[in-house]
């Protein structure tokens, strides 16, 4: 796998800038050093460690993480696309359909945000964004990060990813200024007929996206709850997943990263996610004491599509109100069907009018 990845990237590392004088004294770092040294620093390792097992300066290692990031970014293999062939996400819901226990047959992948936690941004990071810096504060998980909206298919691969959005922005505002749902309001076709993306109450139930009812305790809705939260939570096993493997998500990313380049590491780690899923490889081990993050210092190409950035979030204060009843209501009725009431009707022809009963004991079956 590492060779095979090595390959693939081999062609977008490039290689050290020329000594102006002499040569370099102990040969050029090999591209597979690089690689390996960038890879164990995703996993959270210890850059004192990491520098010493290959031989070469400190500063080396925080060079090649931003080396094989730009690579990654640049690789056309590894580019995360949504699939637009019809036939293809057909495949992907005949995958949810044998991991639904009713069977359900139009899921075409689940849809989520997780919250990418970061230092407090630098005025050098305020003026790239043109975003406050309180603005990338989450209230409800007293933390600073960057949304990561994501959506999986089957097999738990990310197969389209919105990044750039601060801590402080819901899901739902996420989804409306992201480039899918722009695609999805251009071509009615991009869907395949009675497909749906699986998401929870953060967004609005359309005729592409299928959300839970709200306040149902019994009966076929209910029942239809639990079974779409069976295929909805399998965004939340990636973003564990994605978390568990790269050990450098799990402390804040330090200030000295701008917000743009923190954009391109995780977009980076995502596809290095989907390279393993398809590798069949295994989930890291658990973390030790031995993983430990420390603050990196390179430079780094950036992308960043501000051209749809709401107006809301070009100033300074902390939070505002980016989701109105008045919004949600209108993308409600603006759907031409709603693929939740097909799901409803799929549970009443297959008899089903309430959720499994628990099995093993609860806090109520003292016996």
């Amino acid at each position: 796998m590492f060779w095979k990845l090595h390959n693939l990237l081999k062609p977008y590392m490039g290689g050290d800038k020329k000594r102006k004088r002499g040569s370099t004294p102990n040969g050029d770092i090999p591209t597979s050093s690089r690689l390996s040294m960038a890879l164990r620093w995703f996993a959270g390792g210890d850059p004192l460690d990491i520098f010493q097992v290959h031989g070469v300066a400190p500063e080396q290692v925080y060079i090649s993480v931003w080396i094989v990031v730009d690579a990654i970014n640049q690789c056309p293999t590894l580019q995360i696309k949504f699939p637009t062939s019809h036939e293809e996400q057909r495949r992907i819901a005949d995958g949810f359909r044998t991991k639904s226990k009713v069977g359900f047959p139009n899921c075409v992948g689940c849809i989520d945000g997780m919250l990418v936690w970061i230092s407090k941004p630098n005025q050098r990071s305020t003026l790239q964004t043109e975003i406050g810096p309180g603005k990338f504060y989450c209230g409800r998980k007293k933390k600073f990060g960057v949304t990561l909206q994501a959506i999986c298919d089957h097999k738990r691969r990310f197969i389209d990813i919105e990044l750039g959005h601060p801590g402080s922005t819901s899901d739902y505002l996420c989804f409306t200024t992201s480039t899918i749902h722009r695609k999805l309001l251009r071509n009615s076709n991009l869907l395949a007929p009675e497909l749906t993306f699986f998401g929870d109450n953060a967004y609005v139930n359309t005729s592409f996206m299928a959300t839970p009812f709200k306040g149902k305790q019994s009966g076929v809705k209910d029942a239809y709850n639990f079974y779409h939260s069976q295929l909805r939570i399998n965004i939340e096993c990636d973003f564990g997943m994605l978390v568990h493997r790269w050990g450098c998500l799990r402390k804040p990313l330090p200030v000295n990263i701008t917000v743009r380049k923190i954009t391109q590491l995780v977009r980076a780690l995502c596809m290095l996610h989907n390279f393993c899923v398809d590798e069949n490889e295994s989930v890291a081990c658990p973390v030790t004491s031995d993983d430990v993050y420390y603050g990196i210092v390179a430079g780094g190409f950036t992308q960043e599509d501000a051209e749809n950035r709401p107006q809301p979030l070009i100033d300074g204060g902390h939070h505002f109100n980016d989701v109105t009843r008045a919004s949600r209501r209108r993308d409600r009725e603006q759907a031409a069907y709603l693929t939740r009431d097909i799901l409803v009707q799929h549970l009443e022809e297959l008899g089903v009018t309430s959720r499994p009963a628990p099995r093993g004991s609860t806090s109520t079956n003292l016996n």
